[in-house]
């Protein structure tokens, strides 16, 4: 296993669904960027779509959105369209 998957193994229950978001930063970003895998880097998500993928780890899908997208993990536009930047 990465580094990073040994430190945040302890957010997520077996069934791959995340118990709460980790306050430290470290341990928040390894968590997003983790639940980001699911998404394509070519591909663009209406939100609902993107809600979907994050509630299969969370049911508060609106807060992962919005720290997936303060951390630059996610962009947006107007219309509520997502992407990964970058990755």
């Amino acid at each position: 296993m990465e580094k990073a998957e040994v430190e945040i193994g302890q957010f997520f229950r077996a069934d791959g669904t995340l118990t709460h978001i980790p306050a430290r930063l470290e341990k928040k970003l390894a968590v997003l960027h983790h639940i980001a895998k699911d998404l394509s880097s070519d591909a663009k998500y209406p939100e609902k779509e993107l809600n979907q993928i994050i509630a299969k780890y969370h049911p508060d899908t609106a807060a992962i959105r919005r720290h997936m997208v303060e951390f630059k993990i996610l962009d947006r536009n107007q219309q509520s369209i997502y992407w990964l930047i970058g990755n």
